[in-house]
C-alpha cells in the first residue's frame, strides 16, 4: 500500500478541525481537492475515516487509530528530510514560530534579522493566533515554539516555557488631560474615563478589564479597537481616552509627548517569553533561535 504523505497530511488537518472548509483554507487548497484527498486514502484503506455531522465532520473509530499513528508518521518524515537537509546544506533547517498575540511580532522581527544574517539557509514560518489555538500545535509537534506572553501558556504543563524579560507597563494620558489637575491619580479615576484597546487579545487589556468591578465599575467597554499604535497616540492625543502601554524599554521617548501613569493600574507583571514542547528536543534551529533572543535582549 502506497499512501501520499501528503495526502496523509490532510487527513490529519481534517481531524483536526473538524471541518472540511477550515482545513482546506488552512492548506490553502479548494475543498474539492480536499474532499477527494480523504476519499482516496479511504479507498486505499478501505475504511471510512470521517462521519459528516451538524457542523462538519469527526473521526470514526477507525479515523482515531489512524489519525493517533499518522501524526508520528508524518512528524517522522518532516524529521528524516529535515535532518538529512541540515547534515548536507550545514544549515539549522527550517523553524516554524506561532505568535500570540499577533501583537507581540513586532517584539520578534529584530531577533529573526539576526537569524537571517547568521544563518543565511534559515527558513521559517509565522502564524499569529491565540495561545489557546496554538500552544497545542507546538505540543503535537507541528509548531516548532510558541512567542508572546507568558501568562497564558502556564496552563499547558507539556510547554517549556522561557522568560525573556519583563514589560514595562502603564497607560498614557494626554498633557492637559483633566485628570493632571488631581494630586495623587488612582486606578479609580483613571478607569473612569475612555480606553482604546488592541483589536488582538492581549493578557495586559485582559488584566486590565478585571479590575473595572473592584471598583465598583460597569465593565469594561473600549470606545477605540485598532493595532495601529500610531492611530492609538492620535485618539488620546486628542481626547479624553487613555490606552494602555507596554514596553521592554523605559517609556522615556513616549513620556516627550504623553503623561505616562506608571503603577496606576494594579495589575500582575505582564512578561515576554517563548514555549516549546517539554517532550522532545530541541531542533538545531530552536537551539538557534534562542541563542538570537539571549544576544537581542542581553
Amino acid at each position: 500500500m502506497n499512501i501520499d504523505i501528503r495526502k496523509i497530511r490532510h487527513v490529519l488537518e481534517v481531524a483536526h478541525y473538524e471541518s472540511i472548509t477550515t482545513a482546506a483554507e488552512f492548506l490553502c487548497i479548494s475543498q474539492s481537492a480536499l474532499t477527494r484527498s480523504i476519499a482516496d486514502v479511504e479507498q486505499q484503506l478501505g475504511v471510512q475515516l470521517f462521519l459528516r455531522v451538524r457542523r462538519g465532520v469527526r473521526l470514526t473509530e477507525a479515523g482515531q487509530v489512524f489519525v493517533g499513528e499518522a501524526r508520528w508518521v508524518v512528524k517522522s518524515v518532516e524529521n528524516l528530510f529535515a535532518t538529512t537537509e541540515n547534515y548536507l546544506n550545514l544549515n539549522p533547517g527550517k523553524l516554524k514560530i506561532g505568535v500570540a498575540p499577533a501583537s507581540y511580532q513586532a517584539i520578534l522581527n529584530s531577533t529573526l534579522v539576526r537569524m537571517i544574517k547568521d544563518y543565511p539557509g534559515l527558513k521559517f514560518e509565522i502564524t499569529c493566533g491565540s495561545a489557546e489555538h496554538l500552544a497545542p500545535r507546538v505540543i503535537r509537534g507541528d509548531l516548532d515554539l510558541l512567542w508572546g506572553a507568558a501568562r497564558p501558556l502556564v496552563q499547558w504543563p507539556e510547554l517549556k516555557l522561557t522568560v525573556v524579560r519583563d514589560f514595562y507597563y502603564g497607560a498614557i494620558i494626554r498633557k492637559k488631560h483633566p485628570l493632571t489637575h488631581l494630586k495623587k491619580i488612582q486606578e479609580f479615576d483613571l478607569l473612569k474615563y475612555p480606553v482604546s484597546v488592541s483589536a488582538t487579545a492581549d493578557p495586559l487589556h485582559i488584566d486590565i478589564a478585571r479590575r473595572y468591578a473592584p471598583n465598583g465599575l460597569p465593565p469594561m467597554q473600549p470606545h477605540y479597537v485598532t493595532d495601529d499604535f500610531e492611530l492609538v497616540k492620535s485618539v488620546v492625543a486628542t481626547t479624553d481616552a487613555f490606552s494602555p502601554v507596554a514596553s521592554l524599554a523605559p517609556f522615556g521617548k513616549l513620556a516627550e509627548d504623553f503623561i505616562v501613569l506608571e503603577g496606576v493600574l494594579d495589575i500582575p507583571t505582564q512578561q515576554l517569553a517563548y514555549a516549546v514542547s517539554g517532550e522532545k528536543s530541541n531542533s538545531p534551529a530552536v537551539e538557534a533561535f534562542a541563542k538570537a533572543v539571549v544576544n537581542t535582549f542581553e
